[in-house]
Parts: structure tokens; C-alpha cells; sequence
């Protein structure tokens, strides 16, 4: 291949490069938006909520919806509306996002972290069933980048134990596992509606169930402990405003009529590259958790391991040459979530600095938590955004292009580095 942009040659992307962008909105999202204006009724009981609601409800073939202020609201109000309470456990893979814990945490609750498979970047239902202890309450399910958890094998570790499962959906617009959407596979599934997210309301968040007792708690939850069709100022639990507003459904009603086109065009662009860049020596591509025929990715991130050992590149060198290309990746999260800096505060330590007797019995010692998967991968992840899938096939095998060109010329970048 030509000489690498890096060092003065032709990128395989032109420097002016259009990707494309994100999100897509038309003009019937602008009238939407100007309708809501104009009727001036923008929070609470505004109608446009209720046709979002029921909207979502009918694509993910859910009974019950209740559109929120963001996706970590979602969770908050599962996790609540679950009855978990301080000294209860929720076990939580180490490679997610922090809300994912945090949710857990807001309600002090103990979160313990399992480890990841290292093909599927899931969290690893062997890990789940060594955690597992009486005061476990629940297992958070993520569907890491739009690829279905096994939860099945999940099931299968909590059988007979009064154990939830809750989806964490943040990544998961359009997923299909086993033919049913998250919301039909757990308690409850929250989706995000976060500005990056495959459906893009800036913020915003979904509560999806098929449990009424559920649902019925959350909206409670949701608006300061309110029942339907009881006084205002009626308040019957401590609990929060996360309503969404009118404005938020506006835009999520035009984001949700474009998702089944876009979704099936980043799963044709995920496929192509799974098998192209599986092709690259060193390169190795997130496995689908099921392969069950009725089982869909969603493709919020496009994710492979990058092998500094087979390819002989860090992966600093691999990016910084990838971009000159015209592919701009990142290496995602830098540590497993429990070596956050939060997680290392003396709050968190389950034991003192002198001697071993325990701060708060039963609060785990972050410090000592181990999940050699999740950590291997934050040095080997690179992802590239959910938008670049909405590209055209030469552009897929441009990325492919770029990749293997920035390989092939790895004694080039080592003996410059």
C-alpha cells in the first residue's frame, strides 16, 4: 500500500472527508417542535409524552413505557421500584458505563462487579455465579455497544433465586434478542436517549416492562411520589422529579421513525466489517453474544481488540496512524469501573488503612476487586461511532482499507516511534 498519511502520503480518506453526521433530523421535526411551542404546553400531561410513550411501546411490543428525564433515571427507577434497599447486592459488569452503577449506588445499595466474556465484551455469566450470595437482589444486563447480553445464561445461574434481571438498554435502540426487544427479557430495560445515543433527544430516557406493579411504582418514583388520579399535592414516597419534557418527545418521535431503517443499515455495515477486519491479523472484532436466528445487533459502537502482541503496534501508535487515515477511533474506557477514582475513595474501602476490621460491613474493598477481562480490553478496545455505520458500503471498505494499511506498515511506525 501507498505510504502512510502519517508520514506525508495519501490518506485513504480525503482530508475533507464527510461523515455522516448525527443526528438526522427533517423538517418534520422542526414543525413537531413548533407544534409544542405553540400549543405552550411543554412538561407534565403534555400530549406529544403520551404519543412517545405509546409509540415506543408499540415498537418494542412492550406493555408498559414511561418516557424519563435520561437513561441513568431509567435505571435509578427500576432499581427502586424493585424494592432494593441499603444492604442488598447488585452485581454490575466492570465494562460499562458508570451510570450503570451509580444507579445502584444513588439508593445505597452494594454494587459488586463481575467480570466480562472477552468475546462478546458482556458481562460473563461464569463471574455472576461466583458473586452470587444471599443479599444479591439483582444482576444488571448490559447490552454493550447493541450487542444482546446472554441472558439466558443469566436465567439459567439465578434459577430458583429471587434474583432480578435488570437491562441496561443505553446502548440497545432496535436490538433484538430471541425476536423480543430489552423490556420483555428482565424486570424492566432502560434506555438512554443521550445526544450519542441511536436514538438522540440530547438527553432523555425510557422505562420499558410487561410489569404493571412495576411500572405503576416508577411513574410514582418519577414525580415525586404521586399516584394517577390522586391530589397533587398528594405525596406518597420519597422520591424525584425525572419527567421528560414535550420538547424531548417531540424530537424522539421523528428519532424513533428513522431507528428500523437506520438500525438495519448499521447491522449490514457491522457484518461487513465483522468479517473484513477479521481478516487483519491482530484485529479481532466484538463477538455476538446469540447467534439464535431471531437475535439483532444494534450496533451502538463499532468495537474490536486491537493486539499490540500480533501486530506489534501500541495501540496510542495504531490510533494516531488510524486517524491520519481518515478513521477516528478512541480506546474507550481507560480502567474497569471499579478503578475509577470514586471507587478509591476511603467512603468505599471495605477495609482500613491499619488493622482489618471493616468500615461498613459488607461494603466491598474496591481496590482489591479483580477483572483481568475487563481490564486486558481497556487496553486493547477501539471503537468507532455508531454514525460512521450509517456510511455507504465503499466507505466500510475504506475503514477496512485504512486498517490494514496502518498494519502493514507497523515496522514503519515502530522504527519511527
Amino acid at each position: 500500500m501507498s505510504k502512510l498519511a502519517l508520514f506525508g502520503g495519501k490518506p485513504v480518506f480525503p482530508k475533507n472527508h464527510k461523515w455522516p453526521r448525527w443526528p438526522q433530523p427533517n423538517a418534520r421535526d422542526r414543525r413537531r417542535v413548533l407544534e409544542v411551542i405553540n400549543t405552550g404546553r411543554y412538561g407534565i400531561g403534555a400530549p406529544i409524552i403520551g404519543e412517545f410513550a405509546q409509540k415506543f411501546a408499540n415498537y418494542t411490543r412492550a406493555k408498559h413505557t414511561l418516557p424519563v428525564s435520561s437513561g441513568t433515571a431509567a435505571l435509578e427507577l427500576i432499581v427502586k421500584a424493585l424494592g432494593i434497599v441499603p444492604g442488598d447486592e447488585v452485581i454490575v459488569p466492570a465494562y460499562t458505563f458508570i451510570a450503570s452503577a451509580t444507579s445502584v449506588l444513588e439508593l445505597g445499595a452494594t454494587v459488586v462487579f463481575a467480570d466480562i466474556d472477552p468475546r462478546t465484551l458482556n458481562i460473563d455469566p461464569a463471574s455472576v455465579a461466583k458473586l452470587i450470595t444471599s443479599r444479591t437482589k439483582a444482576v444488571i444486563a448490559v447490552h454493550f455497544a447493541g450487542n444482546p447480553a446472554d441472558i439466558a445464561a443469566l436465567k439459567e445461574i439465578i434459577a430458583k433465586r429471587r434474583i432480578a434481571v435488570i437491562e441496561d438498554a443505553a446502548h440497545a435502540h432496535g436490538m433484538l434478542y430471541r425476536g423480543k426487544a430489552a423490556g420483555h427479557h428482565g424486570a424492566a430495560a432502560a434506555y438512554s436517549f443521550q445526544a450519542s445515543k441511536n436514538m438522540c433527544g440530547g438527553e432523555g430516557g425510557i422505562v420499558v416492562t410487561n410489569n404493571k406493579d412495576l411500572h405503576d411504582l416508577a411513574w410514582s418514583y418519577h414525580s415525586f411520589g404521586r399516584l394517577p388520579g390522586r391530589e397533587w399535592y398528594e405525596h406518597f414516597s420519597m422520591s424525584w422529579n425525572h419527567r421528560m419534557t414535550a420538547f424531548q418527545a417531540a424530537v424522539l418521535l421523528g428519532e424513533l421513525e428513522r431507528l428500523e431503517t437506520q438500525t438495519i443499515q448499521r447491522l449490514h455495515s457491522g457484518s461487513f466489517l465483522n468479517r473484513a477486519l477479521a481478516q487483519i491479523p491482530g484485529i479481532r472484532p466484538q463477538a455476538q453474544s446469540d447467534n439464535h436466528p431471531q437475535t439483532r445487533r444494534a450496533y451502538h459502537l463499532y468495537i474490536w481488540r486491537h493486539d499490540p502482541q500480533v501486530t506489534g503496534l501500541d495501540r496510542a501508535t495504531f490510533l494516531k496512524a488510524l486517524a491520519a487515515e481518515g478513521v477516528v477511533g478512541t480506546g474507550g474506557y481507560p480502567a474497569p469501573l471499579q478503578e475509577a477514582p470514586m471507587f478509591r475513595q476511603r467512603r468505599f474501602w471495605h477495609w482500613q488503612s491499619r488493622g482489618s476490621k471493616p468500615r461498613r460491613p459488607g461494603e466491598p474493598d474496591y481496590r482489591r476487586v479483580q477483572t483481568p477481562s475487563a481490564k486486558q480490553l481497556c487496553a486493547e478496545a477501539v471503537w468507532l461511532p455508531h454514525a460512521c455505520l450509517l456510511g455507504s458500503r465503499q466507505e466500510m471498505q475504506s475503514i477496512v482499507d485504512a486498517v490494514a494499511k496502518v498494519i502493514e506498515h507497523s515496522h514503519e511506525l515502530r522504527r519511527r516511534n
